[in-house]
């Protein structure tokens, strides 16, 4: 009960609802507790009264989404100021680092919160990127200058790499990467068609199809985690999609999770009873 009231900021209700027993730090059917959805949702007047109820600030919902990382993804300086302050780990899980999304969502200004709170910039992503080169791709000058203060011959640096400044896929149109990211994974080339993918979040980073894109490709290359980061986000942001549900079952089933995959089957089932698609891979 308490998740509906959250997700509309509804502080007043959440606070008598802590002080009646519910449980601060509750599960719901994703595994995901009232911080992580005050966190995706932007509720920053809710996230701090569950804060002041002592909420764990680094639950994980598997396999990486911290509150911290939701915070970010959501955009929410004042969320992730009050994790932070309450304390988030800022080293977040493997490559999934608080800097690394940060860069990605070109989050100018959460630079200084994660830093000082101990954020390691040399931390690289999946492709082996560092924040600081995630913002030069980008040009962002801004970026860089708080990142590393040598600007200018960080800058001449990564763009004379071969995989970026000559890569003809960066100077695409983002609708002509979005074709070309349907031919490669049609012509099983998935690490380009992820790589695509990957660059077409900074145009849309809100875009689920994107996601459930991204993580077929991962589950065709083997990557059960990366697959499930990707079709866990796309359920948070669709959560009334059936394909969100199919692809985190998917993911499961990869991992060797088959509770947790028929789960997800079940709850894309009961939102489209006529899919094949779903019902042959519950069976």
């Amino acid at each position: 009960m308490i998740y509906m009231y959250v997700l509309n900021g509804a502080c007043e209700i959440v606070k008598i609802l802590l002080s009646r027993g519910a449980h601060v730090d509750s599960f719901s059917s994703r595994g995901a507790t009232p911080l992580h959805y005050s966190a995706f949702c932007q509720q920053d007047g809710v996230m701090k009264i569950l804060l002041d109820h002592h909420a764990d600030v680094n639950m994980l919902l598997k396999p990486v989404f911290t509150p911290l990382i939701l915070a970010l993804n959501a955009g929410s300086l004042k969320c992730v100021e009050l994790l932070v302050k309450a304390g988030a780990d800022v080293k977040g899980v493997g490559t999934a680092t608080p800097l690394i999304t940060a860069a990605n969502n070109g989050l100018t200004d959460f630079y200084k919160c994660l830093l000082e709170a101990g954020a390691d910039p040399n931390v690289p992503d999946e492709f082996g990127h560092l924040p600081i080169e995630l913002a030069a791709y980008n040009n962002r000058r801004k970026d860089v200058e708080i990142l590393l203060p040598s600007v200018d011959g960080v800058i001449r640096y990564v763009k004379s790499m071969p995989s970026v400044e000559n890569d003809p896929m960066c100077k695409m149109k983002p609708a002509d990467m979005k074709l070309e990211a349907s031919n490669a994974y049609e012509r099983k080339d998935y690490f380009t068609a992820i790589k695509l993918y990957t660059m077409l979040t900074d145009f849309w980073p809100n875009d689920a199809t994107l996601f459930a894109h991204r993580s077929l490709c991962w589950l065709k290359v083997g990557k059960g985690d990366s697959a499930l980061l990707d079709a866990q986000a796309c359920r948070l942001m669709e959560p009334d999609w059936s394909k969100a549900c199919y692809v985190e079952g998917a993911a499961q089933m990869l991992l060797k999770d088959f509770e947790k995959a028929c789960d997800a089957f079940f709850d894309g089932l009961k939102m489209d009873s006529g899919s094949d698609e779903i019902a042959e891979a519950l069976r």
